[in-house]
């Protein structure tokens, strides 16, 4: 069966936003492109020093969407108005599903002079229609629980999806991919994709090259694959480490975004009535409470 590589459609380079005490290079949405698979928004946060009892995202609504936090550095507690609570160090996760609705907050917990530097990203998935409405629910993935893969210093860590024999721990809607691609300097990452994914690949440290003839992208560039790959083909992705020091790079994609995607806020549904009938229920106290 031919192998067919996929070309990239677009570069997106991030731009600077402010959450809460502090800002983030923010890649999803984009004007032009609002999803990679079920995707909807990448905000990439830090390297910062964090001020505990100060710097944090305090309570705020969610419907629609699933909310993933990966910490390359630091250590984050989460807390959501239906009870749950979690702590995750370094390479751990939080993956929080809003469904109908739900009030949830995150807060730096560093105990150690290592954890007073927060680095990581959060991510937002947009729910299968049929999810939209369903019970919220959330996730602690410690960094122990997600699978390596390892060889020509090449390190991939499978927080969803399934990347060669290894399987991610988080429970998906959706088929969905999220990979932390390490590389060492000069190495080159080479990974099948299914057919009829989207996929994309942001720099979060380092530098790559994504094609030939393609200049160096840092940190802060997504790349956005095409899906040329016709039926029966397969299709992969490429990337090389350019530079001197280790690239860091998260892989995302999956099947594409169920449409119409309607943005407000922290709310992401089908339709404008959806959104206007959570921010009723937002407003009336059906999503619950949660103290700062």
């Amino acid at each position: 069966m031919q192998t067919i590589a996929r070309n990239i459609e677009r570069v997106i380079q991030a731009h600077i936003a402010s959450v809460g005490t502090f800002t983030v290079k923010r890649a999803l949405p984009d004007q032009q492109r609002k999803s990679v698979g079920p995707w909807v928004f990448l905000d990439h946060f830090g390297p910062f020093r964090v001020k505990p009892g100060e710097d944090g995202i305090g309570p705020h609504p969610h419907a629609g969407i699933e909310t993933v936090t990966y910490l390359l550095s630091g250590r984050n507690e989460h807390t959501d108005s239906a009870g749950h609570r979690g702590i995750v160090g370094p390479l751990g996760a939080q993956w929080m599903t809003s469904g109908r609705g739900i009030i949830h907050a995150e807060y730096p917990r560093p105990e150690n002079e290592a954890e007073m530097t927060q680095h990581g990203l959060q991510l937002w998935t947009t729910l299968p229609r049929d999810k939209k409405l369903m019970a919220p629910r959330y996730q602690r993935i410690d960094a122990n629980d997600i699978p390596t893969i390892t060889h020509d210093g090449v390190k991939v860590r499978v927080v969803a999806g399934v990347f060669e024999n290894a399987i991610g721990p988080a429970n998906v809607l959706m088929p969905t991919l999220l990979w932390h691609v390490t590389l060492a300097p000069n190495a080159t990452f080479t990974a099948p994709i299914p057919h009829g994914h989207e996929v994309a690949a942001y720099v979060m440290g380092g530098s790559a090259a994504f094609a030939d003839g393609l200049q160096t992208l840092g940190v802060g560039a997504l790349v956005v694959y095409d899906d040329a790959a016709g039926d029966g083909e397969i299709s992969e992705i490429a990337f090389r480490n350019s530079g001197g020091t280790p690239l860091d790079v998260m892989v995302l994609g999956g099947a594409p975004a169920e449409g119409p995607l309607v943005f407000q806020g922290p709310f992401v549904m089908n339709s404008v009535e959806q959104v206007r009938a959570a921010e009723r229920a937002y407003h009336a106290g059906e999503m619950g409470t949660l103290n700062g």
